[in-house]
């Protein structure tokens, strides 16, 4: 259980970025336009993820800890946009207007969420797989959940979205170098 807690952490720490989207995007008088947009979007992230992670399963046990790489990687590159961006005009995130556009948004902002799931897909044994599933389903309920609530309480404080925007990086730099740490034990 403390596995799927874990991958529900990292999970949801990877897609703060998503919840702001939804966040935006509902507070734009368009909630069920979020709601169900980012529901689709994560179906097809955690569906791809498997189908990307279990397509993998043919390399060595030890060469699966590269794949951390990626998602450390995209930490770096994030951090590195982060501190160059600047903090006079940030970026803000469009309404969408249908579901299919929420659903695209939240598609194009769970790049690092599909790797990194996909990730530890691959790099676990089959048998903790429905760990990594009921870690997304955790992470997805309390991301609806939070995004329903920021909606509700916060209106448009931007602050709180750049401390969050800032965070990310360090998540996915984190959840690379555990991926790269590839212990024995998930091979067992």
């Amino acid at each position: 259980m403390f596995f799927a807690l874990s991958i529900a952490l990292a999970y949801a720490l990877t897609n703060i970025d998503g919840l702001f989207a939804f966040f935006a995007i509902a507070t734009s008088g368009r909630y069920r336009q979020a709601l169900i947009g980012f529901l689709l979007a994560q179906l097809l992230v955690v569906t791809g993820a498997y189908v990307a992670g279990a397509g993998v399963t043919f390399l060595t046990p030890h060469a699966l800890g590269y794949l951390g790489l990626v998602p450390l990687s995209l930490g770096v590159w994030e951090l590195w946009k982060n501190m160059s961006r600047s903090g006079d005009d940030p970026d803000t995130i469009k309404a969408a207007h249908s579901i299919f556009s929420a659903a695209v948004i939240f598609l194009a902002l769970s790049a690092d969420t599909f790797i990194l799931i996909a990730a530890f897909f691959a790099d676990t044994a089959a048998v903790l797989d429905q760990h990594v599933l009921l870690g997304a389903f955790i992470a997805v309920a309390g991301l609806i959940v939070a995004g329903t609530l920021l909606t509700r309480s916060l209106g448009s404080n931007r602050k709180i979205q750049r401390f969050f925007e800032n965070l990310s990086p360090f998540v996915m730099i984190a959840a690379g170098i555990y991926i790269l740490l590839d212990t024995a034990t998930d091979t067992l």
